[in-house]
């Protein structure tokens, strides 16, 4: 009768998988944020700023994540961060005009965010098993992938059929407002959940910042900033790149989030059995060629969606490869410390870097921002090779005097 008995840890499970639908479902629809903003009469460049502050709110959050959750249960923290969201979606729902308030609410949309994106998997860990962790992660990132895909054609759609720009974002507060409720139900359901634990360090945040700094870690810190200033440009300001090429936006949604799903359940395998460091230099490798792909497809499309679907593909399974290379070259005790200031580095990338691209489309258009994306993502491939071959001549310097024969005797 016990094995039939349901797993007390399904519903939790699904609870927050649905939360974190639909929070990525409310960031998917913001995706249109710069085709609203052009029709107010404002340009990349605005939709930059509003980005940028957002920045500031991720990094807050992430700073003071685990302080929060010493504070007040994660579940609550979560859930206030889902209501975050909501509340900074209303300044762009009840605000027709461009102003003060669309940076008051990129801030919020940033600090929800950064939550949603740093406490969910921290709950789902209480509801899995070492067996099972890597599969219901993999899940929760498809759950991710699809909101952030799904939402904007679905915007696309809506705006076709006569809805106001404005009411998009008015399902994005319903979104947040079930994103917090979903969070708050699950978390309620949960006995325990396992806060990260950091080690007291003589030095303090310096010292192991500049412990960090100073180990193999910095090398997929930097990666992960690269790649999502790439991200960042690419999902931000595709659907008026798209617009000014004649293109449908919906195709890069939809073949990016297919992409990426079928990588990590069909692919995701395969890449973990092999050699860490020359899968990653494969797969930037493959997004350095979307990229170039991107920058010469002008409207072709079935180009478009091939260069949607190899960037797709190849982010989607680098950024894991990459996340798990951060934590095993990073001291025992400063691996927490470690992923935390790899969740700074990508929000730096994804929030900052839109301030850069908006001025860079505004000054000389779209195939200059994708020029200097194919640069910063050449440049992350660089940072891979550098890393392999550094990695490859400081094993041959420890094998070198095993190797070398002692003195004295003859060879």
């Amino acid at each position: 009768m016990n094995s039939l008995s349901p797993n007390p840890q399904t519903l939790p499970r699904i609870l927050v998988y649905l939360a974190c639908f639909c929070i990525a479902s409310a960031y998917g629809l913001f995706l249109t944020l710069p085709l609203y903003i052009k029709m107010l009469g404002g340009d990349e460049e605005v939709v930059g700023r509003i980005i940028f502050v957002g920045a500031f709110g991720t990094l807050l959050s992430v700073g003071f994540t685990t302080r929060l959750m010493t504070i007040w249960k994660p579940y609550l923290v979560v859930a206030g961060g889902a209501l975050c969201y909501a509340v900074g979606s209303s300044f762009f729902a009840f605000s027709s005009s461009i102003s003060f308030l669309y940076v008051i609410g990129g801030f919020l949309l940033g600090v929800g965010w950064a939550l949603a994106f740093t406490i969910s998997p921290i709950m789902l860990s209480g509801l899995v098993t070492d067996a099972n962790r890597a599969v219901l992660f993999s899940v929760l990132s498809a759950f991710n992938a699809l909101g952030l895909g799904l939402a904007p054609i679905s915007a696309q759609q809506l705006l076709a059929a006569g809805v106001a720009h404005s009411h998009i974002f008015l399902i994005a507060i319903l979104l947040s407002v079930a994103s917090a409720g979903l969070f708050y139900a699950a978390g309620r359901t949960l006995l325990r959940i396992v806060l990260p634990h950091y080690e007291t360090l003589s030095g303090g945040e310096t010292e192991a910042f500049l412990r960090i700094l100073r180990s193999p870690a910095i090398y997929p810190l930097v990666m992960v900033f690269l790649g999502a200033c790439v991200l960042s440009s690419m999902f931000n300001f595709q659907t008026t790149f798209a617009q000014s090429e004649g293109l449908n936006y919906s195709i890069f949604y939809t073949c990016y989030t297919a992409a990426v799903i079928a990588g990590r359940f069909l692919v995701s395998g395969f890449v973990s059995r092999r050699e860490p460091m020359k899968m990653t230099i494969l797969l930037l490798a493959v997004m350095v060629l979307s990229m170039l792909a991107f920058s010469v497809t002008a409207a072709n499309v079935p180009l478009y969606a091939l260069s949607s679907l190899l960037f797709g593909l190849s982010y989607g399974l680098v950024y894991p490869l990459i996340q798990a290379q951060a934590v095993n070259a990073s001291e025992a005790s400063l691996r927490t410390r470690t992923l935390v200031y790899f969740s700074m580095a990508y929000f730096v990338g994804f929030f900052g870097f839109p301030l850069i691209g908006g001025r860079i489309i505004v000054t000389g258009g779209y195939r200059v921002l994708l020029l200097v994306l194919l640069v910063i993502a050449g440049l992350e491939l660089a940072v891979a090779v550098w890393r392999f071959m550094a990695a490859r001549q400081g094993a041959a310097a420890l094998a070198g005097p095993r190797d070398s024969p002692s003195p004295g005797k003859a060879e």
